[in-house]
């Protein structure tokens, strides 16, 4: 079981596809996910402090108007 994972995982078209460039692949997709997921929870936390920012400002005229 170990020799099969130290060698070549599966012959593909290109060639055999060894263990070494799965897990650099995996790595590669984690890195880029991880990448995505840190940009939209940044958009997320800007977008709820303009919308915090905009709502006092909009209270605070509707409060001079009356």
């Amino acid at each position: 079981m170990s020799n099969f994972l130290l060698g070549s995982m599966f012959q593909s078209l290109m060639g055999p596809v060894e263990s070494e460039s799965l897990w650099g692949a995996l790595e590669l997709l984690l890195k880029g996910m991880g990448g995505i997921l840190l940009v939209m929870l940044l958009i997320f936390f800007v977008i709820v402090i303009l919308n915090k920012a905009f709502s006092r400002q909009k209270k605070e005229q509707d409060s001079e108007e009356k």
